[in-house]
């Protein structure tokens, strides 16, 4: 970086020359709820709606009392709102909340991750602490949403994807308290380059082993929230370690696409929002879906299954084999329990439905376990090339890196693998521009079931975009969120009349003069306020 990169910024758009942390923070600072587009908003409402939903669920689950036993041992009583038990400081909330949203794997993305663990969790609990509007809590998720998702997008053809790009946390709850708490540019662009000083690194066996997999967004809220403090102080962090020999991409990125890091304003990532249907990894939504189409056509108490046969994209079938050392039967943790397809569309067969029970109390039924070893998953070309040409999670990038894509698939995913493949994969030899317009940005991650029963008889469906995926109508899209939090709600004890109104509250947050979650599941109290 010379001399004139360092020059400060007056007036005016931020020049391709300042470092992204500078340029994201002067954005960031300034962002008001009118420059946000209307569909921005309602979608980053429905991904707000959809990421409480999911904590709310987990306090149903038995890992929700352990992270709720986790959370109050360790943080003092407050006056933000923890989805697990009683109010806690606002750190503690939203720690404690974004394992809530992280243990099932029922969350959501925008186009470069799953940022709403800390955009909506860390915003709505230092809102609730200084009494800010709902507006001012909605400007600072979305601010979040889109300097956390250019970061992973820019990073994207590298060691992470999904989950484990838990670094966004560090940065999306760095900006979130920011935001909230009126901090100006050169602030949050310190606390940024201090929240990114030690990004995490996840591994393997714990992350697809364990259910420690619950603190992945947790411990990075801790560093970002603790960052701004920092920068408060007077501890400078470095703007340019995005971009600076051996920064952020350097060692994050096989291939950085650092043109994502552009766009503030003009593109807008939390408008390509996905939110998941039913728990499990993204995955594994198409298989349990066409699994529910093919039960729906069962003859009621005399259809017994031979085997199934589960047809998917290379991404389906690699994380189903990432999942298969760490499943233990009815002991198999959660994380993996989330990756695995069999299993999944077992108990969506036997039971007719997929949520949180399913793998929760359900697990303990051997009659599923049976079930899944008897379902086959295999490789369909037509599933892979339908996920890698839409935008969502990573064909916009994948577009952009040209001939060394294939460099990069023989290093992931092998090269006999890569030869098999190379007519799919040469279609991103030649780069496509970087989208603009992220509305009709699609989530095309498909699958065929198969179901053979004794008889001789074979059922099918196939589902080629799961429901909630970006791309679908935004209307499809909040009513999935919509749903899943008026579900959940009610699986704690809450009348319909009661929850709906409540999941109404959230969807409606800008109209609130203060934010607070308090009243959620208190089943004597009004709607959300």
């Amino acid at each position: 970086m010379t001399i004139t990169d360092r020059l400060p910024f007056v007036g005016g758009e931020p020049t391709a020359l300042d470092p992204f942390l500078d340029r994201a923070a002067r954005w960031a600072t300034s962002l008001r709820y009118r420059d946000i587009p209307k569909p921005v908003r309602r979608a980053a409402k429905a991904q707000l709606t959809s990421t409480v939903g999911a904590g709310v669920w987990t306090t149903t689950h038995p890992l929700g009392d352990r992270i709720a036993d986790a959370t109050e041992s360790r943080y003092p009583s407050g006056e933000a709102t923890f989805l697990g038990g009683s109010d806690r400081t606002p750190e503690g909330a939203a720690v404690g909340n974004a394992a809530l949203s992280m243990a099932l794997d029922f969350d959501g993305t925008v186009l470069g991750g799953h940022t709403g663990h800390s955009s909506v969790f860390v915003p709505l609990a230092y809102a609730e602490a200084t009494n800010a509007s709902g507006k001012r809590a909605l400007v600072a998720h979305v601010a979040a949403n889109e300097i956390a998702a250019r970061l992973a997008s820019a990073a994207a053809i590298g060691p992470f994807r999904g989950q484990q790009t838990a670094y966004i946390h560090s940065v999306g709850a760095a900006v979130g308290r920011a935001v909230i708490e009126d901090d100006d540019a050169e602030t949050l662009a310190n606390a940024l380059g201090t929240a990114l000083l030690q990004p995490p690194w996840p591994l393997e066996p714990p992350f697809l082993g364990a259910n420690a997999k619950v603190w992945s967004a947790s411990e990075p809220v801790r560093s970002g929230i603790a960052a701004v403090d920092a920068a408060r102080a007077g501890l400078g962090g470095r703007p340019d370690l995005v971009e600076a020999d051996g920064g952020f991409l350097g060692e994050f990125a096989d291939l950085p696409l650092p043109e994502f890091l552009e766009g503030f304003g003009e593109r807008w990532h939390t408008r390509a929002v996905t939110i998941k249907a039913v728990p499990g990894c993204a995955y594994v939504t198409a298989p349990v879906e066409a699994a529910l189409d093919v039960r729906g056509r069962f003859d009621p108490g005399r259809t017994e299954i031979q085997r199934v046969d589960v047809y998917g994209s290379l991404f389906a079938t690699e994380v189903d084999d990432l999942a298969a050392p760490y499943l233990d039967g009815p002991e198999s943790p959660m994380s993996a329990l989330s990756f695995t397809i069999p299993y999944n569309v077992a108990a969506a067969l036997v039971d007719g439905e997929h949520t949180p029970r399913q793998v929760g109390k359900r697990t303990a039924d051997e009659g599923l376990w049976t079930l899944a070893e008897r379902v086959f998953v295999h490789h369909d070309a037509s599933f892979t090339m339908a996920a890698l040409e839409s935008e969502v999670p990573v064909g916009a990038m994948l577009r952009r890196v040209g001939v060394p894509v294939i460099g990069y698939a023989a290093k992931t995913v092998g090269v006999r693998a890569t030869v098999r493949h190379l007519p799919t994969l040469a279609r991103f030899a030649r780069k496509r521009p970087l989208p603009t317009d992220l509305s009709t940005a699609d989530k095309r991650m498909g699958a065929r079931v198969e179901v053979t029963t004794t008889d001789g008889r074979t059922l099918s469906a196939t589902v080629g975009h799961p429901s909630g995926f970006a791309g679908k109508p935004l209307a499809e899209i909040r009513a999935v969120a919509r749903r899943k939090c008026l579900e959940g709600l009610q699986e704690t004890g809450l009348r319909e009349s009661v929850a709906r109104g409540r999941v109404e509250g959230l969807l409606g947050i800008d109209d609130a003069d203060t934010v607070s979650l308090a009243s959620l599941m208190d089943a004597e109290s009004g709607a959300v306020q």
